[in-house]
C-alpha cells in the first residue's frame, strides 16, 4: 500500500496564504464555520460563520497576528456556546463597555482600507469634529436613538456637513455590531432621515465663459498653471482632483489614463483643444512627473482656491464653482445632442443616475425643443406632414 501524505493543517494553510485580487477564506478543518479571511491589503482575521437553529449567525473572533489557532478555536468554541445559549443570557454586547475614543481608532485602522485617500482624510475629520465631540464620553453601547436625534439636530444650521455626518457614524455601529461591541440590529442611526438639500444645478452660459476665458488670458503670465488647470477642467469635464494631480505618464496621445478616480481608473478623451492646452505646459524637470508640482516639486499642487477666488470674482462669477466646470461641460455635451449614456462614459459615473444631476439642459435649448416638436404637429394638422420629407396618411396605409 502506497502511504498518502497527511493533508496540511489548519494553521500550515495559514502560513502558506498570500494576499490575492479578491477576498477568500481558508476554513478550519477542526471546527465547522471557523475560518480565516485574507483580503488583498494583506489583512488576515479570524472569522466564524455557522448556522445555528435555521439562522446564519456570523461573529469576528480577531486578527491572526495577534491571536494563535488554538486561541482562535477557544474563542470560537465560546462564541458558538453563546449562539446555542438562552435568548436571556445573549442579551448584551460581546465585548460591553468599549469606550469610543478608543474604538474610533479601531475603527479607523480596520476601516481605511475600504476608502480612497481623500475619502479617508474627509471621513477622520468628520470624527474627529463631530462624531467624537459629541460622543467620545459615551461607550460604543451606550449611544441610542436620542442620542443621535439630538446631536444630527444640533446641526440643523449646517444641513450638508449633517447630512455627510450620519453615515460614517452608522457606518461606525454596523461594525460595532460586527465586532461584538454592539448588540446586532441596534444601529442608533436607523431611520435618521437626512436634511432636504436644494440640488446645486449651477452652469457657465456662454457669456459667461468668454468673460472667465477674459481673465484667463489676461493672467496666462502671471499663473500659468493655475490658468492651464481651469481650462483643462472645462475641456474635460474632469474633477478638480483628476486634474491637480496628473502626471506626464499617464497623458497618451488623445487620452489621460487615470489609474485611479473616484469611479475607478478610466480614461479621458482628450479635444484638440484640451491636447493643446496640455502641450503648452512647460515640464518643471526630466525627474519630476507632475504636470503641475508644488515647490519643491516632491507632490502635485494641493489647490487653487485663492487664485479661484480672485479669477470668478473679477470675471464676475462669484458663485461659481471649480467642480461647476465640469457641470459646464455636461450640460454642453446634452444641449449639444450627446445621449446620457456616453456623457456618463466619458465623465467617469458608473451610474447613469449620477449623470442626470449634470445634464441641466438651459431655458432657451428646452424652449427651442418644444417649438420644434410644435411646428412638426401643427404642420402635420395643415396637412403638409410631420417629416422634413412630409408624412404619409394614415388614411392611405
Amino acid at each position: 500500500m502506497t502511504d498518502h501524505p497527511k493533508p496540511p493543517t489548519f494553521a500550515q494553510r495559514i502560513r502558506a496564504a498570500k494576499p490575492r485580487d479578491r477576498r477568500y477564506a481558508v476554513r478550519d478543518d477542526v471546527i465547522p464555520g471557523v475560518m480565516l479571511r485574507v483580503h488583498p491589503g494583506g489583512e488576515r482575521i479570524f472569522v466564524i460563520e455557522r448556522r445555528v437553529r435555521r439562522r446564519w449567525r456570523y461573529a469576528t473572533i480577531g486578527p491572526a497576528d495577534s491571536i494563535t489557532v488554538p486561541e482562535a478555536r477557544r474563542e470560537a468554541r465560546r462564541i458558538i456556546a453563546g449562539f446555542l445559549d438562552t435568548p436571556a443570557k445573549t442579551t448584551g454586547p460581546r465585548t460591553p463597555g468599549r469606550p469610543m475614543t478608543e474604538f474610533a481608532e479601531e475603527f479607523i485602522d480596520r476601516h481605511a482600507r475600504h476608502w480612497k485617500p481623500g475619502t479617508l482624510e474627509t471621513n477622520r475629520d468628520i470624527i474627529d469634529k463631530r462624531t467624537l465631540p459629541a460622543f467620545g464620553h459615551m461607550t460604543v453601547d451606550g449611544i441610542t436613538v436620542e442620542h443621535v436625534r439630538d446631536w444630527f439636530a444640533s446641526m440643523a444650521e449646517r444641513p450638508g456637513v449633517a447630512n455627510r455626518s450620519v453615515p460614517v457614524l452608522s457606518t461606525m455601529m454596523r461594525m460595532a455590531e460586527l465586532w461584538g461591541y454592539r448588540l446586532h440590529n441596534t444601529n442608533p442611526c436607523k431611520n435618521t432621515r437626512r436634511y432636504p438639500m436644494a440640488p446645486k444645478e449651477r452652469y457657465l452660459s456662454p457669456e459667461e465663459i468668454a468673460r472667465l476665458n477674459a481673465v484667463l488670458t489676461r493672467d496666462e503670465f502671471y499663473c500659468p498653471h493655475v490658468v492651464a488647470v481651469i481650462r483643462l477642467l472645462l475641456l474635460t469635464g474632469c474633477r478638480v482632483g483628476e486634474v491637480l494631480s496628473l502626471e506626464w505618464d499617464w497623458i497618451k496621445g488623445k487620452r489621460i489614463l487615470l489609474p485611479d478616480s473616484k469611479s475607478g481608473p478610466r480614461t479621458v478623451w482628450l479635444s484638440s483643444a484640451a491636447r493643446a492646452v496640455i502641450d503648452a505646459i512647460p515640464r518643471y524637470d526630466a525627474d519630476c512627473p507632475f504636470v503641475f508640482p508644488s515647490r519643491p516639486p516632491t507632490r502635485p499642487i494641493g489647490n487653487i482656491g485663492t487664485h479661484w477666488d480672485r479669477i470668478r470674482r473679477e470675471a464676475g462669477l462669484s458663485d461659481v464653482r471649480l467642480h461647476d466646470c465640469r457641470h459646464t461641460w455636461a450640460s454642453v455635451a446634452a444641449m449639444n445632442g450627446v445621449d446620457m449614456v456616453t456623457i456618463a462614459k466619458l465623465l467617469g459615473h458608473a451610474l447613469i443616475e449620477t449623470t442626470e444631476r449634470y445634464t441641466h439642459l438651459s431655458d432657451r435649448s428646452v424652449v427651442d425643443a418644444a417649438d420644434r416638436v410644435s411646428n412638426r404637429i401643427h404642420a402635420a394638422l395643415a396637412g403638409r406632414g410631420a417629416g422634413n420629407g412630409g408624412g404619409s396618411s394614415h388614411a392611405e396605409g
